[in-house]
């Protein structure tokens, strides 16, 4: 595993967001305007949510599996990393 800095972990862009929406099948183009819409809208199935929990994992060493279903939107994806690796 990558050894990250705290000020890299506590970092997540909308640059972030975008390329990790991408990275799952989100159809471009891919921005702010749509970081409010739900996963459902933004046509991301299961398997999108769980490989976008890997790559949180991956990155930002916090768990969200559990939390990310078709309702939560990409902001709340966001807050909930930002709160997490906050916390520590």
């Amino acid at each position: 595993m990558t050894s990250v800095t705290d000020s890299q972990l506590r970092e997540f862009t909308d640059s972030d967001l975008a390329g990790l929406l991408l990275a799952v099948g989100a159809e471009p183009p891919v921005g702010p305007g749509v970081f409010d819409d739900s996963f459902r809208d933004l046509d991301l199935d299961s398997l999108a949510r769980t490989e976008i929990a890997a790559r949180v994992v991956e990155r930002w060493a916090v768990d969200v599996e559990e939390h990310l279903t078709p309702e939560t939107t990409p902001t709340q994806l966001r807050r909930m990393v930002e709160e997490a690796v906050a916390g520590r």
